[in-house]
Parts: C-alpha cells; structure tokens; sequence
C-alpha cells in the first residue's frame, strides 16, 4: 500500500466520522485539536483496523496522540509488513 493510499483512506475514515478535512493536518491531535472523547478514539481504532485489515496493539495505540502520527505507524507497519493481520 503506498503512502497516497494509506492518506486517502485513513481521510475517508476520518471524515466519515464527521471531522472536516481542513482539519486533517499532520499536527491534529485527536483529543485536543479534533474534539474526540475516548469513546471516540476507541471507535476510530476499530475502524482503522477494519478499514487496513490490520490489529494495533493497545500499547501501541494509545501512544499515537496525533494524525501525523498514525500516518506514520500505518506506514511503517503496512510497508514493511510488521502488523498483525486480522
């Protein structure tokens, strides 16, 4: 999957969610910038692991604060194929 696919995807996540994609920066931090509660973050895990087909560590997880973070770690990890597969 490259970088293109893993943004265009991780944004069709995220604004279905209902967040404006003005707001779709690098420096978006989930909690404070896009206004998600922990109910919130709990949902978008799951769909982002539906969505990649791929499981994210709960230790992994909640050290991802931003969207220019999870951009990261989905890259690295469907790059190289590190993820645990659903």
């Amino acid at each position: 999957m490259t970088s293109q696919q893993i943004d265009n995807q991780l944004r069709t996540i995220l604004t279905n969610t209902g967040i404006s994609t003005t707001a779709l920066t690098d420096q978006a931090h989930f909690s404070r910038d896009l206004g998600f509660d922990s109910l919130d973050i709990t949902d978008l895990l799951l769909q982002v692991e539906s969505g990649f087909s791929i499981r994210i560590p709960d230790e992994d997880w909640w050290q991802l604060q931003t969207l220019g973070q999870l951009k990261d770690y989905l890259r690295n990890q469907l790059t190289f194929g590190e993820t645990q597969l659903l």
